[in-house]
This record gives structure tokens, sequence and C-alpha cells, in this order.
């Protein structure tokens, strides 16, 4: 019921701002009817956007936009600026529904781009200043409106002291909205209106879900050939089926024997034998009888996971849920502004076995090896099923 009245208060408005431009008309008030048709044009915006590109504001948001614009234009059509302090009041309370809108959007873009990352404090900081600059550039357009509409007489701006208290009034409200957003923020009390928007720019990431179409219709594919990791199966399916997050590629971890010409030609390697299991001394001494040329190595390489995500904010929940998993070597990264979160944990082993077909060290090295492997393996089973059952947290 509250957000219905809120919203038929905004059309009012909207009828109110058309009306006094018809009125201004009628008086032959140029300036005031530019003022009130412009106004009437960007209170209606949100209907607009709406209507074309399907993204919807919200209602408080509307109500504000129509309500600092109708401050303005009242003041002009009714003559209220002559009114004691009315125009230092309209400049606050406008000044201060400027640093709101700020607000909304630095925070937008902090959680969705890759490229921006503020701490509260410098969100609190950018709102004071974009608050002020929009203060001048609000000085800038009546001083040019002058020029225009009123032949260079001071008309909207009666003086340079009426600037200055313009400019005072809203720097202080630039500064107050900066540091009570930041506390907002902090406190989630803005969290419906940042949670409804959040929805909708998530619409408008068309990359993204392009990308995730793809990503899943390559998935099903894989495990309809019987090529997929089935111990990395449970939890790619659980991420997949979060519509902010899919995965490009999974590994549950493996123990490997690998032949390489020389270090550094990976290109040219090729296993002599891999497994998402615990192996024995006999299946790997089996494997090594494979060895022709190039050196021999024995690998373990954790599980690992590379999940796109739509924004910042989502990124860092899952890094945050892979970390307390057990992946300490997790993190994020920015490609092409896409945003990827590697889960990987610190289990590793690159141990050289021999050469060209000859093995050094003698089994004792060897078994020695498959022993620490096969530990590594059980504790890497325990950190998939522990992440597995903390991707719940994402929901």
């Amino acid at each position: 019921m509250e957000k219905k009245i809120w919203i038929v208060l905004s059309r009012v408005l909207e009828i109110i701002l058309f009306i006094m431009g018809v009125w201004s008309v009628w008086k032959k008030d140029w300036l005031w009817a530019f003022a009130c048709f412009f106004g009437f044009l960007l209170a209606i915006s949100p209907i607009i956007i709406k209507r074309n590109i399907k993204f919807s504001v919200h209602w408080l948001i509307e109500f504000l936009l129509v309500f600092a614009i109708s401050l303005h234009v009242w003041g002009g059509v009714l003559h209220l600026y002559s009114l004691p302090f009315y125009d230092k009041i309209a400049h606050f309370l406008a000044s201060a529904i400027v640093a709101f809108f700020a607000l909304i959007v630095i925070y937008i873009l902090d959680v969705f781009s890759p490229r921006i990352h503020m701490d509260l404090v410098m969100i609190g900081f950018f709102i004071a200043i974009f608050t002020i600059a929009m203060g001048a550039m609000w000085e800038i357009a009546e001083f040019i409106s002058d020029e225009i509409f009123s032949g260079g007489k001071p008309v909207a701006q009666i003086s340079l002291q009426n600037t200055m208290w313009d400019i005072i009034a809203d720097t202080i409200a630039g500064i107050l909205m900066g540091i009570r957003g930041a506390i907002g923020i902090r406190k989630g009390e803005f969290k419906e209106i940042l949670f409804q928007l959040s929805k909708e720019a998530k619409k408008l990431n068309s990359r993204f879900l392009n990308a995730r179409s793809k990503a899943i219709s390559s998935l099903k594919k894989t495990i309809e050939k019987g090529k997929i990791d089935e111990k990395a199966l449970p939890i790619v399916k659980k991420i997949n089926a979060i519509g902010d997050f899919f995965t490009t590629s999974s590994c549950s971890g493996r123990i490997a024997v690998l032949e390489i010409p020389s270090f550094g030609q990976k290109r040219k390697a090729r296993f002599l034998g891999k497994w998402h299991r615990k192996v024995s001394f006999e299946e790997v001494s089996e494997t090594l009888k494979k060895a022709k040329k190039g050196e021999i190595w024995f690998l373990v390489q954790s599980p690992i996971f590379h999940v796109s995500t739509i924004s910042m904010g989502d990124a860092k929940k899952l890094l945050n849920i892979a970390n307390q998993s057990g992946f300490k070597y997790s993190s994020i990264k920015t490609v092409n502004g896409k945003i990827v979160v590697e889960i990987l944990g610190t289990e590793r082993i690159d141990a050289p076995l021999g050469i060209d077909g000859n093995i050094y060290g003698g089994e004792e090295y060897i078994k020695i090896l498959v022993e620490i492997a096969n530990k590594m393996m059980e504790k890497m089973e325990k950190k998939l099923k522990r992440l597995e059952k903390n991707l719940d947290l994402l929901r």
C-alpha cells in the first residue's frame, strides 16, 4: 500500500509539472516553460527506460527525482524563491537527493564492475565531491539561462552572495549524505533498493547471460559423452544451478606421471598415467614402463575450478566460501571485463623421477611419493565435500 501511495504522488507531481509548463507558455515565460517541460521529461524518464529497455527503477528513486525537479520549478513558476530561505532549503534538499542517487550508482558500479572498487570511506568522499560538482554545474546552468533568456540580467543568479550560499548548501548536503550513506550501506539500510536495482542490472548483462548459456550447453554435451570429472560434477552442477555463476573448467584434483621433452616444453608433454583417485605403487611402476624420451615427473595437482560471476560482489561471496572450505590459494581474476573466481587448493607435488626411460631414486623414493600423494587425495576429497556443502550459502 505504501508503495502505491508514493507512485501515485510521483504521477501527480509529473502532471503538475506539465500543467505549469503549459501555464508558463500561456504567460510567455519562456525560461520557466523550458524548465517545466525539460523537468517533466526527466521526471518521466524512469517510465521511458522501463518501457524501452525493460529496466525498472525503484519507486522511491522515481519519487525523489520528480520531487527534486518540482522544488526548483515551483520556486520559479510560483515565485517561491522570494520566500525567506526557500532557495537554500530547495538547494539543500535537491542536493541531498542528488547525493543519494550518486550513492546508489557508485555502489552498483562497485558491485558489478571489475575495474572499480571503493571502500566505504571512498564512497562517502566520492558522494560529497560529486554533489558539490553537480551544484557548481547547476549554478553554471543558471548563469547561462540568464544570458540566453534574460539578456544577461540577473534573474536566476541574483548575486555572487546568493550563488555562494547555494554552493554551501549543496556542499553541506553532499557531506552529510556521504557520511550517512556510507553508514547506511554498512548497516544494510538501503538493502531493498540496492537488491532491486541489482536484479535489474543483471538483466541488462547480456554478455554474461550469453556466455553462461553457451557454457551450460557445452557442459551438457560433455556430460552426455562421459568426459566429465565425476568427482567434480556435484560441485559443478551446484554452481551452475545458480543464475549468477557458471563454471568454465573443473578438476577434482589428480595424481599424474608426465613425460616432457625438457623443462618449459609443456605443450609437447604427454601423460604416461593420470588418476582422479588414490593410486598404488604397482600402478605407478607399470606406468613408468611407457617412458621413452624426456624428463619424467610425478605430479599431484590440487582441485581447481574456474567460475565466471556476474558481479564483483558475487565473486567475493564465492571466494569467501572457497577459503572457508580450505581452498586457500583461491583468487579473483578479471580479464577483458570478465570476473572469474579461481578455486584452488594448496596440495601440490612436482617431483622428478628420471629421464629418457631411466628411473632414479629407487622404489623407496616412489613409494614415499605415492604415500604422500594418497594422503593429499584424501585431504582433497574432504575439502570437496566441504565446498559442496558450503555452496548452499550462495543461494
